[in-house]
């Protein structure tokens, strides 16, 4: 759950068309028509992504909203044994924070797949993820995104970085192609020894009865 204040406004005099807002928007709020840039209020995070790229031509600013906005996606009304399911197939913990910068947990994430997010952009929109670093979180809003079965091909016109945080994220067949290449680092082994512990770690009392 995040709390904004501040919403991005494009100066249409000042716009240039050159899309670069447009790509770099986590949460699909900056939209082209006739040439010019707009911003949706109802998906801006306030990350100002937009605003440090449009440094030369200035024509975006920060507004003060009129009153506080929260994104939060509620998943009371949801059944959280399948949430607590799509959050094992992401490989991500319900209640640890997949977006460190605004403590998004796995739980809301999963929720919001589950009340119809199709795309990071969608997900960042609902959940207010990416509104601060915006890199880290991404490798856990694919998890969720694909733990939903939903499949994303790179797109083109947007930057999407999916960063592998570490030897857990890969697949057993990326790993060993990754030890035949280097063997010297004995990435096999180690990748072997965190999935036998992942294997024996004890459940909480949560986990043994959903």
């Amino acid at each position: 759950m995040i709390q904004l204040h501040y919403v991005a406004k494009v100066e249409e005099g000042k716009c240039t068309g050159c899309r670069l807002c447009e790509k770099i928007c986590p949460s699909g709020a900056i939209i082209m028509t006739d040439h010019k840039a707009a911003v949706n209020d109802e998906r801006c995070i306030d990350c100002q992504r937009c605003i440090d790229c449009c440094s030369r031509e200035n024509a975006i600013m920060r507004l003060l909203r009129p009153g506080a906005v929260l994104r939060f996606v509620d998943h009371s009304d949801l059944d959280q044994a399948e949430i607590k399911r799509l959050c094992d197939k992401a490989g991500v913990h319900p209640d640890l924070p997949i977006c460190g910068c605004n403590h998004i947990l796995g739980r809301e994430a999963a929720a919001a797949v589950l009340k119809g997010a199709k795309n990071p952009e969608d997900l960042c929109a609902m959940t207010g993820a990416r509104a601060g670093c915006g890199i880290y979180c991404m490798t856990r809003i694919f998890q969720v995104l694909k733990g939903g079965r939903i499949d994303l091909d790179d797109p083109k016109d947007r930057r999407w970085i999916n960063l592998t945080l570490s030897l857990s994220d890969l697949s057993e067949d990326v790993i060993a192609e990754l030890d035949k290449a280097y063997p010297y680092h004995h990435l096999a082994e180690d990748w072997n020894e965190r999935m036998r512990r992942k294997s024996v770690l004890p459940k909480t009392k949560e986990e043994s009865h959903v």
